[in-house]
């Protein structure tokens, strides 16, 4: 008989979980082959001393950007994914697929889509052409960077946009 490990824990709606994503814990679990659960740990971060939060904090962060990016073999390429995910993440989306028409990407891709009138898919197809010096140093332009910039105070600042005159009334 084997043991098999899982482990749970809050990171949305429906997640295969009983804890709360509002707190700290979380929970491994061993089962049988029959699914029974063998064993369990519960961990609790807050149980950490505050150092140790912001280590595991940070590499937590370190390990789901490169998680998600771990398809990219192209180093100069995968920053621009990674930064493209932590958008998505800061949007609120865990998921790193995305909704049709809800375009994350970094403030530079979006920047030199701007600049040169094409489409964001279009932008990181043509970037793909590139090697990683030519693309850092596309994306380095001082209008791009200027535009990005400006792509960053905008998306800071702007509101939050609900559809909420899309839910069906009962």
């Amino acid at each position: 008989m084997s043991n098999k490990m899982s482990v749970r824990y809050g990171v949305a709606a429906n997640a295969i979980t009983d804890a709360n994503i509002d707190t700290s814990v979380v929970v491994f679990i061993v089962k049988d082959d029959a699914d029974k659960e063998v064993d369990q740990l519960v961990i609790d971060g807050n149980d950490l001393p505050a150092d140790n939060q912001q280590r595991a904090y940070l590499y937590g962060i370190n390990k789901l950007l490169t998680d998600r990016t771990s398809d990219q073999k192209d180093k100069v390429a995968k920053l621009a994914d990674m930064q493209e995910v932590f958008d998505l993440l800061v949007t609120g989306e865990w998921a790193k697929e995305r909704v049709v028409g809800a375009i994350v990407c970094s403030p530079e891709v979006e920047a030199l889509a701007s600049l040169q009138e094409m489409s964001i898919p279009d932008v990181q197809a043509a970037l793909g052409q590139y090697d990683k010096a030519t693309r850092a140093a596309i994306l380095g332009r001082d209008d791009v960077v200027a535009k990005a910039k400006l792509i960053r105070a905008a998306r800071k600042d702007a509101p939050t946009k609900t559809l909420d005159d899309m839910i069906p009334q009962s």
